[in-house]
């Protein structure tokens, strides 16, 4: 708990929790060979942060519809297309990151 307290609050929001929510989410779909699989872990996980942050940071208000942040509809959206990009797409990153070289 300290560590997180430790981290500035707009790192956590824009840098480390995006790339760990998506990333798990992305990991499983890649895993499960489901494309719906990502968006839905990336929205859980972003909801169930949500909820651990209000509730321990602002432990006596009451916790409303309002702790829904954007995030939990963003977050999954980009989920939901780096999922399909790399199930079913695969053949065209290979591509982009290995050029087919003729001379």
């Amino acid at each position: 708990m300290k560590l997180i307290e430790s981290i500035d609050p707009i790192v956590m929001q824009l840098v480390i929790l995006p790339t760990i929510v998506i990333g798990i989410g992305i990991l499983l779909a890649i895993l499960t060979k489901r494309i719906y699989v990502g968006p839905i872990t990336t929205m859980l996980l972003t909801l169930s942060y949500n909820f651990w942050y209000f509730s321990s940071f602002f432990p006596n208000s009451k916790l409303s519809f309002t702790m829904v942040s954007s995030w939990c509809i963003i977050f999954p959206l980009i989920s939901l297309y780096l999922s399909w990009l790399f199930i079913l797409q695969p053949k065209a990153i290979k591509e982009f990151f290995l050029p087919d070289i003729k001379k």
